[in-house]
């Protein structure tokens, strides 16, 4: 009977002292900041993973790639709001966490946009209009960043 009233004393414990844990002197607003890192990296991580499945899904890629393209033409200028808000917020650069986790977020994103070259070489180098789109693609989705920079 101790043996159980001691584990369930620990997880009492356990449970009232977690909300306490976190940053010293972590207000609120400061977790508000990250949480708003949060959402705008999972959007994209989401919106990432949607383009390029859209191209590596189908057995015609030169089909796959102008559904990316429309995909990514549609939904452009909601995701680079969304990330110049993000850069735009002071507590966002003050937070060097939340500025660590956007970093990975954007290199791994683009890196796996990036990554369809490489995939598709061949079909690149054998169809040149192939490699336009393609590479339009890239350019447009790596646009999304250095746009959202300037504000």
């Amino acid at each position: 009977m101790s043996r159980r009233l001691n584990a369930a004393l620990v997880v009492a414990a356990c449970a009232v002292l977690l909300p306490g844990c976190g940053k010293r002197g972590e207000t609120p607003e400061d977790r508000a900041a990250f949480g708003g890192v949060d959402a705008v990296v999972g959007q994209l991580n989401s919106f990432t993973a949607e383009l390029t499945g859209a191209v590596e899904s189908t057995p015609d890629t030169s089909a796959g790639v102008s559904a990316a393209q429309k995909l990514l033409d549609s939904r452009k200028a909601e995701l680079a709001a969304g990330i110049a808000a993000l850069k735009g917020d002071a507590k966002f650069r003050q937070d060097a966490a939340a500025k660590r986790k956007w970093l990975e977020a954007e290199v791994d994103d683009t890196q796996r946009v990036s990554q369809l070259r490489v995939k598709y070489a061949d079909a690149s180098l054998r169809d040149p209009a192939f490699k336009a789109r393609l590479d339009k693609l890239v350019a447009d989705y790596d646009a999304m960043f250095r746009d959202s920079a300037e504000h």
